[in-house]
């Protein structure tokens, strides 16, 4: 008697249990695919972080609209730092323990992406896209696609001895002090005399000192902070500044190029200008750009955030469907060569530093992109 009872409960009860094993994986296939960043969404890095944020999203709406990755949703958390590193430190935390991200992308300069790699390490999530050079970001859980400071001053140097510049200045604000030691190295490497000048609070004060000075150049590193200053005082510092101003890549370029617009300036950029690049890939990005996210995307920035997130779905389309940070950190180690739509890129578990290419970019006085 007991025994049939038994049986009838085992036969009304399985498929119930089957039902619930299946939602269950269900369940689990669904979850989406989750990639965080902390970036500055508030002050005066918010012009950056947007064009960061768009081309960002860019991609990840292609790829959902594509059907996702292996059936699965990609979806990027973004929360706001404010540039604080408290904040920061909170945020990455946050999206790694309540999250679950499988990687970090798009810290924006030198303190922040040395922060966020720190804290990688920590949480054993890899860092993909830092927009840094420096040097101390060969980590083990550092994935980058930007050559090192080193090579983007040198190539940004010869530029300048190139068109016959002897003397410059070099205006920094402490923000990204690798960056700077790498353009002293080079101007001096070089044989260019360059004065060393330090951004002031005091706008006024920077000005006059570098009007005593009085160089053919100015070379330019400085931080979102510095740049803001810069366009709340345009009119006196256009007046002036010399007739030709560098600067290297930075998430802030395209800022700079903007409100120095009457002058020559040469800069680096380390992904195809999408102003005149005719690359298939510059093509795919102005498409999902526009079919996606609109206008504000199309930039150095945002374009180098696209291919950021590109890498890191190449990635987990490799990684199969139980991928997690340490799991995705070696998919992306065995990517290998790969090309992108003619920009390529190399990883391997000795190079996480996928890109070594550098390119100059020369905007004239008329405010027209020569090269």
């Amino acid at each position: 008697m007991a025994r049939r009872w038994i049986q009838r409960w085992v036969v009304l009860l399985a498929p119930l249990l089957l039902e619930f094993c299946l939602s269950v994986a269900s369940a689990a296939e669904q979850a989406p695919l989750v990639l965080g960043q902390s970036l500055p969404l508030t002050g005066a890095a918010f012009p950056i972080s947007n064009r960061v944020q768009a081309g960002a999203k860019a991609l990840v709406d292609r790829v959902n609209a594509g059907g996702g990755i292996g059936g699965r949703r990609l979806e990027l958390v973004t929360l706001d730092d404010s540039g604080d590193s408290q904040r920061r430190a909170a945020n990455l935390h946050k999206l790694a323990r309540e999250h679950h991200v499988l990687a970090f992308v798009n810290c924006l300069g030198e303190r922040a992406c040395l922060q966020t790699a720190a804290l990688a390490r920590e949480l054993n999530v890899p860092l993909v896209g830092p927009f840094s050079g420096a040097a101390a970001l060969q980590q083990p859980m550092v994935f980058s696609l930007r050559p090192d400071d080193r090579r983007e001053a040198e190539a940004l140097v010869a530029q300048l001895r190139a068109i016959g510049i002897e003397q410059a200045v070099l205006l920094g604000d402490g923000d990204e002090p690798a960056r700077e030691r790498a353009l002293a190295a080079a101007l001096q490497a070089a044989g260019i005399r360059f004065h060393p000048l330090a951004m002031q609070a005091d706008s006024a004060a920077t000005l006059r000192e570098l009007a005593a000075v009085a160089p053919q150049a100015l070379v330019l590193n400085l931080g979102p902070e510095s740049l803001d200053l810069l366009t709340r005082h345009e009119a006196a510092w256009r007046a002036a500044v010399p007739l030709t101003v560098a600067a290297l890549s930075s998430p802030g370029l395209t800022q700079l190029t903007r409100l120095l617009r009457d002058r020559l300036i040469g800069f680096t950029s380390v992904v195809p200008n999408p102003e005149i690049s005719q690359l298939p890939l510059v093509r795919e990005f102005e498409r999902d750009a526009e079919s996606h996210v609109g206008p504000e995307a199309i930039s150095l920035e945002g374009l180098a955030a696209y291919l950021h997130l590109r890498v890191c779905v190449e990635a987990l389309r490799r990684a199969g469907n139980r991928v997690d940070g340490p799991g995705l950190a070696s998919a992306l180690e065995n990517l290998g060569a790969l090309d992108l739509g003619g920009f390529s890129v190399r990883f391997s578990p000795r190079q996480h530093r996928g890109s070594e290419h550098v390119e100059i970019g020369l905007r004239g006085r008329d405010g027209r992109l020569r090269r």
